[in-house]
């Protein structure tokens, strides 16, 4: 008889465990079906990579870096991300405990007097009476199903999913410091262009004016070399409001009031010190912070599938406290007489609870699947952001090519234009009109280097930055 019953326990003990492992399941990630290879770049062997490089590395201006320093250490978003992960490593510290027993101290000292016309104070000899309590209270659910298992599991994935939220917002502060820095570069480029241009419509409304003096042009060219000389100055308050603004940005990313940038006045394609690989898709899945951000968003969407399966089986919880206890402030640490001590354990089993559990666990369950459909949202537009960006290099590259041999024929057009108006062999129409070439040429130039730089940018964050 000792035998079946020592069986049957380590029976239903056996039935309990292999019944647990079943109501909770670790987390899966959900099939993507994810390319080879981008459709603009061929796939290759070696051609994942572990992460991008860090912004000091790729970016070789030491201002910008300098910069990126600052917004780094200063900006007000990223200190509050901060702030948000601190809060919730707190919360984190506690759930990872969740498994050890609750143990609180009490300390209690009562009198109560009853009335003497009352049922108990008839008959009571005394009325007054004092109660005095030193008692050590313990609490402990037994986690047979995995409940608190799965509730560190999910306080874990919402606190890593706040980091990788700081992390992404860390990147995308990276490129927005490098374009707007890269836009003030190009704006001080601008503004050299149109002010050298603006000297060079000078000279040439100076030659037209003697000219014009001894009746060789007539009043229309005079008019005509002026509207071009004020059409290209008034782009001159227009391009330095811009230089403003744009310093106004890069100063607010930093958390510092508006002042004048310190940057170089150098402009040209040599950017960035270091080449980056786009790697395979499924690079994205570890260096984007925005996908790892979703995909932990899934595991604790996943977590809580597991807490809300486990409301369906019974709970197990133990109580008790020991301690002093005494109705005499005299005799309350009196030892052995006035120790007490009690124990009690306690199984619930949910029997009918107008089906709050089972709607709490398809809401679990049908935000997870929302979960799932984010977590591919977020791969597919990381993979096609990618795609964008490679394909955007490719393109702006073949413009360059043709941007700069227009650039190189209006070199020489212009300097041809003022040699040959000089000795007679061009009238001044040519020359207003090959300056005004030459002035959007060089315009055009210096935005298609921009934009160069802005897709490289982009491709930068886009592989998840660093």
């Amino acid at each position: 008889m000792k035998l079946i019953s020592k069986n049957s326990i380590k029976i239903a003990v056996a039935s309990v465990l292999l019944q647990s492992c079943k109501v909770t399941k670790d987390y899966q990630r959900p099939e993507l079906n994810l390319p080879q290879s981008y459709e603009n770049k061929a796939a290759a062997d070696d051609a994942s990579i572990s992460e991008t490089p860090s912004y000091k590395q790729f970016f070789t201006d030491a201002a910008l870096v300098k910069l990126m320093d600052d917004v780094m250490a200063n900006n007000p978003d990223l200190g509050t991300a901060t702030e948000q992960i601190l809060a919730s490593e707190a919360m984190l510290k506690s759930i990872k405990l969740n498994y050890l027993p609750d143990i609180n101290l009490q300390v209690n000292a009562g009198v109560q007097r009853l009335s003497k016309n009352s049922m108990m104070g008839s008959v009571a000899g005394d009325n007054v009476f004092e109660e005095y309590n030193f008692a050590v209270p313990v609490s402990w659910d037994i986690d047979f199903w995995g409940k608190l298992k799965k509730q560190r599991e999910e306080a874990l994935s919402n606190y890593l999913s706040l980091a990788e939220n700081r992390r992404a917002l860390r990147v995308q502060l990276i490129a927005q410091t490098a374009q707007a820095y890269y836009n003030l570069l190009s704006l001080d480029e601008q503004l050299r262009i149109t002010q050298e241009v603006e000297k060079s419509m000078q000279q040439t409304l100076d030659m037209l004016k003697i000219q014009y003096s001894v009746g060789d042009v007539t009043s229309l060219a005079i008019k005509q070399s002026q509207a071009q000389l004020a059409e290209t100055r008034a782009l001159i308050p227009e391009i330095k409001a811009s230089i403003k603004a744009q310093e106004n940005v890069l100063q607010t990313l930093a958390g510092r009031y508006p002042e004048p940038v310190e940057r170089t006045h150098t402009f040209g394609r040599m950017a960035f010190g270091s080449d980056i690989n786009a790697g395979i898709p499924a690079d994205v899945l570890q260096n984007r912070p925005d996908v790892k951000q979703q995909e932990l968003v899934l595991q604790a969407a996943s977590a809580r599938v597991g807490i809300a399966k486990t409301d369906f089986y019974p709970s197990l919880k133990i109580s008790g406290q020991g301690g002093l206890n005494a109705v005499k402030a005299s005799h309350w640490f009196s030892i052995p007489a006035s120790l007490f001590g009690n124990a009690a354990a306690g199984l619930t089993q949910p029997i009918f609870n107008r089906r709050t559990i089972k709607s709490a666990y398809e809401q679990a369950v049908h935000q997870r699947e929302a979960a799932v459909h984010q977590f591919r949202k977020s791969v597919l537009n990381a993979v096609e952001e990618v795609s964008t960006s490679l394909s955007n290099i490719n393109r702006i590259k073949e413009q360059l090519v043709e941007v700069n041999n227009r650039k190189t024929a209006m070199d020489k057009a212009i300097k041809d234009a003022q040699i040959l108006y000089k000795y007679g062999e061009a009238n001044y129409l040519e020359v207003l009109t090959v300056q005004q070439s030459y002035f959007q040429t060089e315009l055009a130039y210096t935005m298609a280097i921009q934009k160069e730089i802005n897709t490289y940018i982009a491709l930068y964050k886009s592989l998840g930055g660093n």
